[in-house]
């Protein structure tokens, strides 16, 4: 009877730290996210999710966070070329990825490109951020 006892004790809190545990694909509202550093991105990153308000929680501790975002960036200025005949407008595009801290397990990733971005960065940065409310809103 005492075996039965200890081994239901241990299926309950196994199935306890499960469910702490973030799963694939499914962000819960206020997790704790940290950006990594994406030269400079992440300061746009950061404020784009403040101005859409992603509901999530970024810090600045990574062995506190949920999840990690890591990511690239490009601005790609106009030539002389396009300037004259075209547009000076950047091209822009980033590309996010965000998994669990502790699994590595994706969660949700996305990919933008913008022709004639006047403001290169913030634009992708706020779709990043725009998009990635969606997914935790859906969920």
């Amino acid at each position: 009877m005492k075996k039965f006892a200890v081994l239901c004790l241990f299926v309950l809190s196994v199935m306890f730290a499960h469910s702490q545990t973030p799963a694939a694909g499914r962000i819960a509202p206020n997790s704790r996210v940290f950006i990594e550093p994406m030269d400079g991105f992440e300061n746009y990153l950061s404020a784009a999710i403040l101005k859409k308000k992603v509901p999530i929680i970024v810090t600045d501790d990574k062995s506190k966070a949920d999840y990690v975002i890591t990511g690239t960036s490009h601005v790609e200025k106009a030539g002389w070329a396009k300037t004259i005949f075209i547009s000076g407008a950047p091209q822009a595009g980033a590309s996010i990825v965000m998994k669990g801290a502790t699994t590595g397990d994706l969660a949700f990733a996305y990919s933008v490109d913008k022709f004639n971005a006047a403001r290169a960065n913030q634009s992708t940065a706020e779709a990043c951020a725009k998009h990635l409310k969606e997914a935790i809103e859906k969920k």
